[in-house]
């Protein structure tokens, strides 16, 4: 399966290049025969195309229909049929790649004279003629091409106002306002695309071309590709080396994104920089319409600018600015979704449901019948109860921008109202975006060479958002998406026998009705329980919390080559979060004897002061950029709870503190609070170098002092250092320059730091709790140490190579680049167990290594067929992780188990495995009759039960068996995507996947008897040679004499194939014609319709293969909503 995914992959890269390089030797190669008798021209050239692989630009009707051909060529090239069939003097063609252009040469003579006419040239930037320019009148479908010469004749362009477009591949598309011209010289300029377009590099920009570090780049026309909501989600699939996955499908949540791998076992998520301030709060809570840009720095050189940071690689998110010299632009878009599942589970209907219960209670030796003596009519669908059909989804954004020569502004305001696809009323999220970015010239002077220029900037932004009812989680003990898996399809929603009604009222005098009044069904299943009165019993409760941030720069030009900027951030956040929960009782077990109400506050302050100098110096063909830096931060956070009981009113409005009706001192009140800081001290250099372009180096140095790190290691220096060459413009290479622009070769080594760990955590604090003496009588709290002391902690190191390749052809319409990388992150911080006679179970050290090594590709192609322009794009990766040294010991440590009871870790970390490996034993089918029991060497082995592989080859079954069963992180990650335009239509694609991983799905606990069944257990065993997969049923899994049918351990039977490729988004756009919409000052006017999730093609089971949480353990994960949504674009 690898292999054969390896060759798609490879396939597919190779397509896209083939495709563009074959087209320019296939014209001078390719000879073919031609045999046509009385034909005109057009199916002469209908005959060409068929026999061959051109195709043929053309107007028909400017072509002469009425002379007829009659040809018989053999073995004859392109070029002859065509100086053959076409008269020199009354058309021209042009051959581009595999697509011919016929244009017809235009004379004063053939002007309509009652039609306006424009005419002209288009060059290159060197003044040579560009043939087969698209020449369009925007916003119709009115357009011409150029002849051989650059020469163009377009009418019909009578109207006022009207814009010409002109397009070509490999160079910037250029729009014109000729207003009373009608002759136009036009000089296109060469497409920035791997060339002259600069991309951040952290506390700067820096052009592509000289970039010898490995730097992803996301514009804001790819990240808005699927009109998101969510910036993590709109990532995927769409850059090499990041590994973005989902945690919940719940509306606000957030995706799990390793770059280039897992490198820590400690928290491995990316550095995020927002404006040049590295954020507490993620990205997602940013408008993903006011990001300009996102840069992913993915090897240790271009992350150590940011030093003790910057181990599991940086992102860098530069937000949108206005232009200088702009009009006021006025945009506003609206979008109304409907999301529901991409799937359901396959689980049983009631009559399979109670045919497999009876079987179980008699195999259990309860007789026949046993649950069910008399047959159950009640058929419930608990996915269909619990599932909100077309949840809404609606998005408002709009913006303003501009400016003058000296200034310029774009502000912003978005709100976000999304219902989630389970559990309505309590799955719900808000979220209000506002920001102000502006730019102003405060000095400007040419009276001097000295501070001639000072800028001033300042981005601000204010993020407001409100959750409804608590987190969803991935959790087989008590989950919701767990209650709906595991429920009997034989219970009903509610009670409807006054009897029963009657009884609860004894048993169960805190049972739940619904807001209309009907009384829920109680099911006692342990935690497992009606999934509406959980809803309604522990889901109430409010979310706010609220972001501020603050960035505000001044620039000075104090020299010509030498600038200075200091930049001071600001981050504030609060979080405000309320709830009750009522008097409950869910069944025997769930119950809830005190209401009561709680309130959580939370506040977070960061701010930071940088000063950089940068330095930039020409001599002859040498370039040097010189950048010197210090930066200090400060952060601290706290929070505090409040509990209190007996409120007098139910209802998130009235959920505060001073509601309750309980007595003052009431013992049962609780309140909690802590707080943090941390501190950072930073001093940093970097310096770039080129010759000609040609050749270049790069050196960086960070020196980072961090409160975190113990008084042996307060500070810590990360260096790195790159090289560059540009193989394209040494001499050797001119003889390429036709079809291979640009060759580069890079080469990185660096090291990055990881600092987060935790404050404090190399000294020991003093912690309370359920520590107490009586000292005369009195009851006295006592406290003590929190364990051992480390003075030597320090951050983890990674340490990486890379070795990288970019490639342009065909005028820089097809990009290539591929990466190879071995990073290695040490010292990492681990508990290392001590012998119980030292009073404490562990003490934090550094050590430990991981390994992550792998391949990286990015391809793209634009071209155009005619007035349709197309881009197609894929990524593509491949990480091998490994846990090199854990530390402690060679034996596997356990990282996650099952929940409710069962118990059985599912994920481990051990030398010469990948982080979050599955630990468990593998199958060997069903022992089928009593004479394979016999012979077994396991123990407690039934008939009907699962036979265990001795892996360690001892004769016997025991723990020493139990081997790698799957891993959760995939061996690729890829994406493609496609997307084009004609005339006045859009569309784009976007696909989606990973390969080489497995889920552990365990969506029913052998320990919760009356569990309902996936339909793959209609293939248990049953009796000799019914099935070879899945165990005979008993309850609990355990035989009334003892013995195991295995059902209950942890094992290959629940791992399942993870991989998947989903169809992510497919959009289609119409923009109305200019003609129609700038009588009413209407610039841009677009409707589109757009899916999300359409399709996965999966082998997986379970309702979603993106399984973010509990390294792929799947007990009950919120999958993601397939969305359809109808939206317009207006810009004034």
């Amino acid at each position: 399966m690898k292999l054969l995914l390896v060759m798609k992959l490879t396939g597919l890269f190779l397509l896209i290049s083939v495709l563009s390089i074959a087209g320019n030797s296939y014209a001078q190669n390719m000879q073919f025969d031609l045999n046509v008798k009385d034909a005109s021209i057009v199916q002469v050239l209908e005959k060409i195309e068929e026999v061959t692989e051109f195709g043929f630009l053309f107007k028909t009707d400017q072509l002469d229909t009425e002379t007829r051909y009659s040809l018989n060529l053999k073995s004859v090239k392109i070029d002859k049929v065509m100086d053959e069939v076409l008269d020199k003097e009354l058309y021209s063609y042009k051959i581009m790649d595999k697509i011919i252009v016929v244009s017809k040469q235009e004379s004063n003579n053939n002007i309509d004279q009652n039609q306006k006419e424009f005419r002209g040239k288009v060059t290159d930037s060197n003044g040579a003629p560009l043939p087969g320019v698209t020449v369009l009148i925007k916003g119709t479908t009115t357009g011409t091409t150029t002849n051989m010469d650059g020469e163009f004749v377009l009418k019909n362009g009578a109207d006022e106002g009207v814009v010409l477009q002109f397009s070509f591949i490999g160079m910037k598309t250029q729009e014109i306002v000729p207003g009373d011209k009608t002759e136009l010289t036009v000089v296109m300029e060469e497409d920035a695309i791997g060339l002259e377009e600069v991309v951040a590099i952290g506390y700067g920009v820096q052009k592509k071309s000289v970039v010898t570090a490995a730097i992803s780049r996301i514009t804001t026309d790819e990240l808005n590709i699927e009109k998101p909501t969510n910036v993590q989600n709109a990532m995927k699939g769409k850059i090499s080396g990041v590994q973005i996955t989902s945690n919940s499908g719940q509306p606000g949540s957030n995706s799990k994104i390793y770059i280039r791998g897992v490198g820590t076992v400690n928290d491995a998520s990316p550095l995020y920089v927002i404006d040049g301030m590295p954020s507490s709060n993620g990205i997602n809570y940013l408008n993903p319409s006011d990001i300009a840009s996102i840069e992913i720095l993915k090897d240790a050189a271009s992350a150590a600018i940011y030093g003790a940071r910057g181990a599991n690689g940086v992102v860098l998110v530069t937000t949108k600015s206005g232009k200088t010299n702009q009009k006021a632009v006025f945009s506003y878009e609206y979008s109304y979704g409907f999301q529901n599942p991409e799937k359901e589970t396959n689980l049983l209907g009631s009559s399979d449901y109670q045919m497999l219960m009876n079987e179980m209670g008699k195999n259990s030796g309860r007789g026949d019948d046993f649950y069910f003596p008399t047959a159950s009519d009640v058929n419930t669908k608990w996915q269909d109860v619990l599932t909100y059909d077309n949840a809404p989804i609606q998005n408002h954004k709009m913006s303003l921008s501009g400016g003058t020569e000296k200034s310029t502004y774009y502000a912003s305001f978005s709100i976000l109202d999304q219902s989630g696809i389970f559990a309505k009323g309590y799955s719900d999220f808000e979220r209000y975006n506002a920001r102000l970015n502006v730019s102003n010239v405060l000095v400007d002077t040419e009276e001097r060479h000295w501070l001639n220029k000072i800028v001033f900037g300042a981005k601000t932004s204010y993020t407001y958002s409100k959750t409804k009812g608590s987190s969803i989680g991935n959790s087989e003990a008590g989950g919701i998406i767990a209650s709906m898996n595991m429920l009997p399809p034989t219970e009903p929603v509610y009670q409807t026998n006054p009897a029963q009604i009657e009884m609860y009222k004894t048993i169960y005098p805190n049972y739940l009705s619904s807001p209309d009044g009907q009384v829920y069904n109680i099911i006692n299943m342990r935690e497992i329980v009606n999934p509406l009165a959980a809803l309604q019993a522990r889901n109430n409760s409010l979310n706010e919390p609220q972001i501020f941030n603050a960035n505000l720069d001044l620039t000075f030009t104090l020299l010509p080559d030498l600038i200075y900027k200091t930049t001071a951030d600001f981050e504030w956040s609060t979080g405000a979060s309320r709830g009750y929960t009522p008097k409950y009782d869910l069944n025997t077990d769930q119950k809830n004897v005190d209401a009561y109400v709680w309130n959580s506050l939370s506040r977070g302050k960061v701010w930071q002061w940088e000063n950089t100098l940068n330095y930039t110096k020409s001599i002859g063909k040498n370039n040097f950029v010189l950048l010197a830096g210090t930066s200090i931060q400060s952060g601290f956070w706290q929070w505090m709870n409040g509990t209190r009981y007996d409120p007098i009113d139910l209802s998130l409005d009235k959920a505060f503190l001073d509601i309750s009706g309980a007595s003052a001192g009431d013992s049962r009140d609780r309140v909690s609070g802590s707080a943090s800081d941390s501190k950072m001290q930073s001093f940093f250099g970097r310096l770039s170098y080129n010759y000609d372009e040609k050749y270049m180096l790069e050196t960086t140095v960070r020196r980072d002092g961090s409160s975190n790190f113990g008084p042996n290691h307060k500070y810590g220096t990360f260096p790195s250092v790159s090289a560059g060459w540009v193989i394209s413009r040494e001499d050797f290479m001119q003889n390429t320059s036709s079809w291979l622009n640009f060759a580069k070769l890079r080469l990185s080594w660096g090291q990055n730091g990881n600092d987060r760990i935790g404050a404090f955590g190399y000294t020991t604090t003093i912690v309370t709790g359920n520590y107490r003496a009586v000292i005369d009588n009195v009851i006295m709290q006592g406290a003590k140490p929190s364990g051992y002391s480390n003075p030597d902690l320090k951050w983890e190191t990674s340490e990486q190579t890379d070795l990288g390749i970019d490639l342009r052809f065909l005028n820089s319409s097809l990009s290539i680049t591929a990466d190879y990388f071995n990073k290695k992150t040490k010292d990492m911080l681990f508990d290392l167990p001590l012998p119980d006679y030292a009073g404490y179970a562990s003490i934090k050290t550094n050590t430990g290594t991981v390994s992550n090594k792998g391949i990286e590709m990015d391809a793209s192609y634009r071209f155009n067929i005619g007035k349709a322009n197309f881009g197609v794009a894929a990524n593509a990766s491949y990480v091998k992780n490994e846990v090199i040294d854990q530390g402690d010991s060679n034996v596997p440590v356990s990282i996650d188990g099952i929940g409710g009871g069962l118990g059985g870790s599912v994920t481990w970390r051990a030398n010469g495995y990948p982080y979050g490996f599955y630990y468990g034993y593998e199958s060997d089918g069903i022992y089928q009759n009593q004479a394979e029991v016999d012979a077994a060497i396991q123990e407690n082995a039934v008939v009907g039960g699962i036979r265990w592989k001795d892996t360690d080859d001892n004769g016997h079954i025991d723990g020493g068996d139990r081997t790698m069963i799957g891993k959760p992180n995939p061996d690729w990650t890829y994406g493609f995507s496609i997307n084009g335009d004609y005339a006045n239509f859009d569309f784009s694609v976007l696909f989606q996947g990973v390969q080489g991983n497995e889920i552990y799905k365990l969506y029913r606990r052998g320990n919760v008897t009356q569990a309902n069944f996936d339909e793959a257990w209609l293939g248990r065993w049953h009796g000799e040679g019914t099935s070879n997969k899945y165990p005979i049923l008993y309850e609990g899994n355990i035989t009334p004499t003892g013995g195991d049918t295995g059902a209950n351990t942890v094992s290959d039977l629940y791992v399942e194939d993870g991989s998947y490729l989903r169809l992510k988004v497919l959009q289609i756009g119409y923009t109305l014609p200019v003609s129609l919409t700038k009588k009413a000052l209407i610039s841009n006017l677009r409707f589109y319709v757009q899916g999300e999730n359409l399709l996965t093609f999966t082998n997986y089971t379970g309702l979603d293969p993106e399984v973010g949480t509990r390294n792929g353990f799947d007990g009950g994960t919120y999958p993601q909503a397939r969305t359809l949504t109808l939206g317009v674009n207006i810009s004034f």
